[in-house]
């Protein structure tokens, strides 16, 4: 009988050894190992093939552009600061003090992809479904492809 294969991966970078380990070498976590099977190992491989004829570091000035596919948000500052909008798939993360208008702002460009057909789910932890159709008809946000998630 063949010898089971197992992989132990670090959930927090990545990071693969053979054995489980409490903290990560690589990233300094504590307790994000886990383990694979043998399915999850084949499937890895897959999608992460060993690098043949890696290079190392290369300047700057020789890296070639990627065409990365983006959409408008709605709003030409935002795309701007975006790099021409959103890219697919994906995830921007907004900060600010409270009460600087970012669920504002981030209802208002939910409803502009709203309404160029693209549908939008709004998730807020703070908010009733009441308060974020009144703040989406004060901004004119509202279309059939706006979800908002309820309490």
């Amino acid at each position: 009988m063949a010898k089971v294969k197992t992989l132990f991966e670090c959930q927090a970078c990545g990071h693969q050894s053979s054995k489980w380990l409490g903290k990560c070498p690589n990233c300094g976590a504590w307790d994000q190992f886990l383990e694979l099977n043998s399915k999850q190992i084949e499937v890895l491989k897959e999608i992460n093939p060993p690098r043949k004829n890696f290079i190392g570091a290369i300047p700057i000035t020789e890296v070639e552009h990627e065409k990365v596919e983006r959409f408008s948000t709605g709003d030409k500052e935002l795309d701007l600061v975006l790099g021409g909008g959103i890219v697919n798939g994906s995830l921007v993360l907004v900060g600010g003090s409270p009460g600087v208008g970012k669920s504002t702002l981030l209802l208002k460009i939910a409803g502009n992809i709203a309404q160029n057909n693209k549908k939008v789910l709004y998730v807020s932890a703070e908010e009733s479904a009441s308060q974020i159709k009144l703040r989406s008809d004060r901004l004119q946000s509202n279309s059939d492809n706006l979800f908002c998630s309820l309490k």
